[in-house]
């Protein structure tokens, strides 16, 4: 049946009992390619029959239907044109594992970040007012994402506007209501009617007329129905912000669905959430069993779900040992993550230290001020975070943080490029933030021992740090010399030269001494620094490290804007030294998805790339032979 539906019409020309079988496809296929490509496959899993029954009442595109977040799109994709190409998804040049406005006119928004689809639904009903436009607007978010302030600022603007947009919660995980027998069936049958939404109407028409009489008896009727829901557990915060609440109801009764859907779509003149409870893994034993190590998975066996075993510790497993440790010897050390604990690998802190940890859900602007504000308590807190997450919070760090030097630690993982998961999630961004904040420290190990040794400086500094490392495997260097005294030794000289400085920021030292060693061979002597601090930079001894060379080249996994390259050009443009200057760094545009290695060969970030930008700089005949 799925090979045959090539766009929502053709769904909707599947009887409502066969939609079960065709759910079991879709999860087959879901199934089978994240086995090969990884990807969100839990949460895809819990929303077959949901996204299934979205676009069998609704009729996108000319109804906008929008994702929160897009962990769970890979369904919407098969359904909406994509399933020939979905074998590609994640891979390079395939499909995004996200919704693309230039993928397709089924994705009217590009979402990778949580809790904005609310306020996306808000924007596309008003562009519909003023337009006198009548399409319906889905916005689909899951409970979860409800934990992020946005998702609240949209759902009280929706509510204030009374604008006609239909919010689908899918809860998998929280329990937003606890009635879930057949009263509260009825009753959310019953709120989707038309006989109560004419009554509503009729209500708001009167309130709007002030008929004395009239009126009060409305009111009074409204005062009956609120009674009546407080008494069937359904007061609820969406109810004060102005929604009419029907729910919860089964997310994997395809047929129900379809129904109560129909029915709001035919009555919808306000806003309206709709709550449905689903299982995070559905049709997957080992991912309903334990939907969190499932949620985002890399490739694995088909036939007993063994993720694939990593070769060697990532940064973050490093990190997850280091914190623990810390968290031994250190007894004011506690660690914050916005709905992130295994992805951080804080899971293993929280097993130890409980009553230290906290997971704030998912409010980066919370977490940061809570931090700042723990410091000022007297506690030393690490904020572990994705790079791309941590943008989210640039306020709070500025004005609750750093003006006051709190002394917070930021480790902040998949710094640079992280692969697959593309434009929205690349960490390329952060140093050029973090830069530009007064009293802000940044630093950038190259190998794990790097990343031990500067947590612990970053302990005993006492002011605001940024500790960033990448989606990577942690090998050590092989010419690093560890000097522990990072405050004496905020870069090290690895190896002298006489012609080209190569500055390497991040992991890239052993690949830049494989490029030196071949560069000797067409006579250029490099010199290699490794820069370990990156904020505030050594000047003074920079500079006269950088003057006896005739060119500089940077290596930074950044973008150029704001970064320690730009920095370094600039102390030598206005130096007496005339010293020729280029830097590798990442481009000034979205990266798209492909593995991390692929993308970082084609953006430059290879010896071989090194070999032919030192030549050219230096103006060096070009012998060059292959590695």
């Amino acid at each position: 049946m799925l090979e045959n539906i090539n766009s929502p019409d053709d769904l909707k020309k599947i009887p409502k009992d066969k939609l079960k079988t065709l759910c079991k496809e879709i999860r087959e296929k879901i199934i089978s390619v994240m086995s090969r490509n990884g990807g969100h496959l839990a949460s895809n899993l819990g929303v077959v029959e949901l996204i299934t029954a979205i676009h069998y009442v609704f009729n996108a595109p000319d109804d906008t239907i929008i994702f929160d977040v897009g962990h769970q799109s890979y369904v919407h994709k098969l359904l909406t044109g994509r399933n020939k190409n979905f074998e590609s998804i994640r891979l390079r040049d395939g499909l995004s594992g996200f919704p693309r406005r230039k993928e397709s006119i089924y994705d009217p928004v590009d979402s990778g970040h949580s809790s904005t689809a609310i306020s996306s639904a808000c924007g596309f009903a008003c562009a519909n007012k003023i337009q006198d436009k009548n399409n319906n607007i889905v916005a689909v978010i899951g409970d979860g994402a409800l934990s992020g302030g946005e998702a609240f600022e949209g759902l009280n603007h929706i509510g204030h506007l009374k604008l006609p947009v239909i919010v689908i919660v899918n809860d998998n995980e929280m329990s937003i209501g606890k009635n879930v027998g057949a009263i509260s069936k009825h009753i959310g049958e019953l709120t989707a009617s038309r006989p109560y939404q004419k009554l509503t109407d009729l209500y708001y028409d009167v309130m709007k007329k002030d008929k004395g009489l009239v009126r009060f008896i409305f009111w009074f009727a409204k005062k009956i129905e609120k009674v009546l829901k407080i008494f069937l557990g359904y007061e609820n915060i969406f109810l004060n912000l102005g929604f009419e609440y029907i729910g919860p109801i089964d997310g994997h009764n395809v047929e129900e669905l379809i129904t109560i859907l129909t029915k709001i779509k035919h009555n919808v003149k306000r806003p309206i959430l709709l709550h449905v409870k689903t299982t995070k893994g559905k049709g997957f034993k080992l991912a309903e069993g334990n939907p969190t190590a499932f949620h985002g998975v890399t490739p694995y066996l088909m036939v007993n779900g063994k993720i694939e075993i990593k070769e060697s510790k990532t940064f973050t497993d490093i990190f997850a040992e280091k914190i623990v440790e810390m968290g031994e010897k250190y007894k004011d050390v506690v660690a914050v993550t916005a709905a992130m604990e295994e992805g951080t690998g804080l899971n293993l802190f929280n097993l130890k230290f409980p009553d230290r940890f906290f997971d704030v859900g998912i409010a980066e602007q919370h977490a940061t001020t809570f931090c700042a504000a723990l410091g000022y308590g007297g506690l030393r807190p690490v904020f572990s975070v994705y790079s791309t997450f941590l943008m989210r919070a640039v306020d709070q760090i500025i004005q609750d943080i750093c003006i006051s030097k709190s002394p917070v630690i930021f480790a902040i993982d998949r710094a640079g490029i992280v692969g697959a998961d593309g434009e929205t999630h690349q960490g390329q961004f952060d140093i050029s933030t973090l830069k530009m904040m007064p009293n802000m420290t940044i630093l950038s190990p190259c190998d794990a021992t790097e990343l031990k040794m500067m947590f612990e400086y970053a302990y005993n500094l006492k002011s605001p740090v940024a500790i960033r490392y990448p989606k990577d495997v942690a090998t050590q260097s092989q010419l690093n010399h560890y000097h522990p005294d990072i405050e004496k030794n905020p870069f090290v000289l690895l190896k002298e030269g006489k012609d080209l400085l190569i500055v390497v920021v991040g992991t890239f030292v052993d690949m830049v001494n494989e490029a030196a060693t071949k560069l000797a061979e067409s006579g250029v002597s490099c010199g290699i620094l490794y820069l370990r601090v990156l904020k505030p930079i050594p000047t003074e001894s920079l500079v006269a490290e950088i003057a006896k060379y005739k060119g500089v080249l940077v290596i930074e996994e950044n973008i150029f804007s704001g970064s320690v390259a730009e920095e370094i050009s600039s102390l030598i443009a206005t130096s007496e030294n005339k010293i020729k200057f280029n830097s590798i760094n990442l481009p000034d545009k979205f990266i798209e998805h492909d593995t991390r290695k692929n993308i970082l060969s084609k953006l430059g970030f290879e010896k071989e790339n090194i070999v032919k930008l030192s030549l050219t700089l230096l103006n060096y005949s070009f012998v060059y032979s292959e590695f």
